[in-house]
């Protein structure tokens, strides 16, 4: 493989991650937001979320919840990345991007089925599309062994499956929701 084909496929591959890369702090109007800090000064640096989810307990040690977990969405607008803030306890854990932001205004609230989009972060889908038709949610659960110091711990995350309807003679589409985004759109059945 030549080194220009080698840059250039790396060059593409790097675009493709930075929709969904990891950070471990943010700049929200001049002031630094990093993972550890606390709730109240998350809002004392970006203001409230556009949007909230609190998930069902996810952490447990034998049988006994732990801690629980809630997931900030913060939109900036389109030239900037949909914010995913997940918090345990009271404690940033982790900060995530989820695809560009968007206009409230202008989003038109009418959903078309090629508008249902992989990487789209949940925060845009309901602005877009509403609460969907039906939904189930299922859990993925994650182990962590024992280390030293460190209990066993067992996380359950929730993944999320939508399903929208768009009338008679139109596919209904199922849409995977993952960590606040859309990892998988698939065309369901006929609609009547």
């Amino acid at each position: 493989m030549n080194n220009a084909y080698a840059r250039q496929l790396l060059f593409v591959l790097l675009l493709a991650t930075v929709g969904t890369a990891q950070a471990s702090s943010f700049r929200c109007d001049g002031r630094i937001v990093s993972t550890g800090d606390r709730k109240y000064d998350v809002t004392a640096a970006c203001g409230e979320p556009d949007h909230v989810e609190r998930l069902r307990t996810t952490y447990v040690y034998g049988t006994i919840p732990v801690e629980e977990e809630e997931v900030w969405y913060y939109n900036f607008g389109p030239r900037q990345f949909v914010r995913v803030l997940r918090f345990r306890g009271s404690r940033l854990e982790s900060i995530r991007n989820a695809g560009y932001g968007f206009r409230p205004e202008q989003v038109d609230g009418e959903c078309r089925p090629q508008d249902l989009q992989r990487g789209m972060s949940k925060l845009e889908l309901l602005a877009r599309c509403g609460r969907p038709d039906a939904e189930e949610t299922r859990h993925h659960i994650h182990h962590r062994q024992r280390q030293e110091d460190i209990p066993p711990t067992v996380r359950v995350e929730p993944i999320e499956e939508w399903i929208y309807g768009f009338g008679p003679g139109q596919f209904d589409r199922e849409v995977t929701i993952r960590g606040g985004e859309i990892v998988r759109v698939e065309r369901g059945r006929r609609g009547r």
